[in-house]
């Protein structure tokens, strides 16, 4: 009798559970046609991705403090007097808090906002555990293309280092051929940032900036940034796909033997010191870089260049590339001054008295366009251009009369990095 009282009780939950073998009736108010229903939310799913980028979307590439930088201020050509950079946020102004996260000079706490990485943004796609491995596309209007390999189960990918003001298409499709998601949009922005996994730090595009007759820098050729030593793997492969094909390492005492990038062309010609020292004493190096530069692009391999901050030595091989393209004196310092929204020992050195704390500025930043290498370097192109001429004949004569540099490689240059 037990027995048989057990095997009912068996029995019950199965009779619960089990539907009757009949037809599912017609679709309708109370009975939703499953193909049209909406999957249950997958938030653990996408709790590590990024803001996602859907097709037909217009998305920020920009940093969204630096973007607001480059927006606001407009610099005029020859007038070093005052900077602008302080009333933004992100960088160096590590600002002191109380405990209640309030503004306070005699506060303990101290944030130090970070705005050199660019934005970033996921594609989704439904999960899908027999897909097997996963193929990302990505491709954009100016025929730059990157393939990126996923994992099974994987039902999103997080993309960055976008080129701003362009059309972005991707596809994602699994190795039997079937598409996971696809669609486009379309990018907006003022400068084309890039971060390399893991500490590639202060890295930017100098594509992208208008020229005084009317033409535009090239992207994904000339790169500016800090030391490149600490990329990881993964970091080295999007560089790569991003363009680069060679390192430039303005570095003396702490310069590489050789790429930090396996397979990247490379030269270090070991430079003291940023500003017109530089230009002067070392020009002889200084005509190397940009002979090494003119070559690399000739052979269609883009220039990652930096010193090892990616601020003086750097800033100031920018100042030259970006003032012969023709981009204007005014412009060419707010790309300078960008450098203020990589974190702390990127945007000051502290072996410039940037120890001293200011209440309303915080700690201060001692790299702005009135001080050091922008102020130092710019007048003295300008020296070169006489009364009428513009910054990029300054430039140019410097280059011809100071550090011996070609005409070709100078007509060169302009014609591959103008469009």
């Amino acid at each position: 009798m037990i027995k048989r009282f057990l095997s009912l009780m068996l029995l019950v939950p199965v009779l619960f559970c089990c539907k009757p073998d009949n037809p599912d009736p017609t679709p309708g108010p109370d009975n939703p046609d499953p193909e049209n229903v909406d999957p249950e939310p997958q938030d653990d799913i996408y709790a590590k991705a990024a803001p996602e980028v859907k097709n037909g979307d217009t998305v920020l590439a920009t940093n969204p403090n630096v973007e607001k930088f480059l927006t606001e201020v407009t610099y005029p050509d020859k007038d070093y007097s005052e900077t602008k950079i302080y009333d933004y946020y992100g960088g160096f102004n590590r600002k002191k808090y109380d405990e209640n996260g309030n503004p306070d000079p005699n506060g303990s706490i101290v944030k130090n906002p970070v705005s050199d990485k660019p934005q970033t943004y996921s594609i989704r796609w439904k999960p899908d555990a027999d897909a097997g491995n996963l193929t990302l596309h990505l491709s954009d209007q100016y025929d730059w293309s990157q393939d990126v390999a996923i994992n099974p189960g994987i039902a999103f990918i997080d993309i960055t280092n976008l080129v701003p003001n362009d059309r972005y298409t991707y596809t994602v499709t699994s190795e039997s051929g079937k598409v996971m998601t696809e669609g486009s949009f379309n990018t907006t922005g003022h400068l084309h940032q890039v971060f390399f996994k893991t500490a590639c730090r202060n890295g930017r595009d100098l594509g992208g900036w208008k020229t005084l007759d009317g033409k535009t820098v090239k992207y994904r050729k000339l790169f500016r940034g800090g030391r490149m030593e600490e990329i990881s793997k993964k970091g080295g492969v999007e560089a790569i796909a991003q363009g680069i094909g060679a390192e430039l390492d303005l570095r003396n005492s702490d310069a590489l033997n050789s790429p930090a990038v396996s397979g990247l062309d490379f030269l270090a010609p070991k430079i003291e010191t940023g500003g017109k020292t530089m230009l002067t004493t070392d020009k002889e190096k200084t005509k190397q870089c940009f002979e090494f530069i003119v070559k690399s692009l000739r052979e269609n391999k883009g220039v990652y260049f930096h010193c090892s901050l990616g601020r003086d030595r750097t800033g100031t091989l920018g100042i030259l590339l970006l003032g012969l393209l023709g981009v204007r004196d005014g412009d060419i310092s707010k790309e300078y001054e960008v450098t203020y929204f990589a974190p702390l020992g990127y945007s000051c050195s502290s072996s410039e008295t940037a120890s001293s704390y200011d209440k309303e500025l915080g700690w201060l930043f001692q790299n702005n366009r009135t001080k050091w290498v922008y102020s130092d370097v710019a007048p003295y192109f300008w020296s070169f251009a006489g009364d009428t001429g513009t910054f990029a004949d300054g430039v140019e004569k410097y280059l011809l009369t100071v550090a011996g540099v070609s005409q070709k490689d100078i007509d060169d240059f302009r014609s591959m990095m103008l469009e």
